[in-house]
């Protein structure tokens, strides 16, 4: 009789226990942040390979950076401001005579460029920002020049919108290298903002009708049917560029376009640099390096 009634207890246990709901183990702190930030990460927040590695809390208009991953800030006040690879100020340069100072092109370190369209004038300066020499391009009557950038062997590359011509010239204003009126080649007459020297060629960006590229003698070669965009980088065969609030690469050979994540989340008026393994990223009152790992 007691084994009967043991049994029949066992029984209602297993029964009672079967019937019990199952709660899911609790989540470890670890698990919660984990979860939140899957759900909550924006679409072009960065993946795991990226990191931030410092901040630079000022207020700037444009930016550069060289081959060392060296930083030139330009401020409200059109002083360039010079950050070595870690982040630490190093050198400052500010001209009184000069003011609007509309490109940095530290293409090279040693010879950066800086260009005040309103006077006519690019001046350079070597690594610890002391002027070195200067292209005064009102003696070759170039008074409606936008797009002007530094070529591989210290000379200046620029467009010359009433010969529609891209041109090459030394500091005595001798013209080097000059393309064709190239108006008649492509049927347009071009109106670029913006061009730089990359590996052999040269990018002339006009947003409404795409960029011309050009060999290093000035030739006229081929359309890049990208439009609609302001500035430009050329990194390794690839061509990086922001559109509204997206960043994209562009591999010049193949010829396919891929958008990339970002670290954070991009506003319009943000500017975007690739670095040696690190992103810039520029906004009103700062700038943000991050460092892309490996793998």
């Amino acid at each position: 009789m007691i084994m009967i009634k043991v049994i029949a207890i066992s029984i209602l246990c297993c029964f009672l226990v079967s019937c019990t709901p199952k709660v899911a183990p609790p989540l470890h702190s670890s698990d919660t942040t984990s979860q939140i930030n899957q759900d909550t990460t924006p679409r072009n927040q960065t993946s795991d390979n990226q990191k931030s590695l410092y901040t630079i809390p000022i207020a700037t208009k444009s930016f550069s950076i060289d081959k060392l991953n060296q930083l030139y800030l330009v401020t409200n006040r059109n002083e360039v401001i010079k950050f070595d690879s870690k982040g630490k100020e190093v050198f400052r340069y500010n001209n009184n005579f000069l003011d609007n100072l509309k490109l940095v092109d530290a293409t090279n370190p040693f010879n950066i460029l800086l260009y005040y369209p309103d006077y006519f004038s690019a001046i350079t300066l070597d690594r610890t920002m002391n002027q070195n020499g200067e292209f005064d391009l009102s003696n070759l009557n170039l008074f409606q020049t936008k797009a002007v950038g530094s070529s591989n062997d210290k000379n200046l590359w620029l467009y010359d919108e009433v010969a529609f011509k891209l041109k090459k010239i030394n500091r005595s204003g001798m013209v080097l290298r000059e393309s064709v009126d190239i108006s008649l080649q492509i049927n347009y007459s071009p109106k670029p903002i913006f061009l730089v020297e990359r590996e052999n060629m040269v990018y002339v960006n006009d947003p409404d009708y795409g960029i011309l590229v050009f060999n290093n003698f000035g030739e006229y070669e081929s359309l890049l049917e990208l439009k609609d965009i302001e500035k430009f980088q050329v990194n390794n065969s690839r061509l990086f560029f922001k559109k509204g609030t997206k960043f994209f690469a562009y591999h010049l050979q193949s010829f396919i376009q891929k958008e990339i994540l970002l670290p954070a989340k991009l506003e319009s008026s943000d500017d975007i640099l690739i670095g040696k393994n690190r992103i810039f990223v520029r906004k009103t009152n700062q700038v943000e390096v991050y460092e892309i790992e490996a793998g």
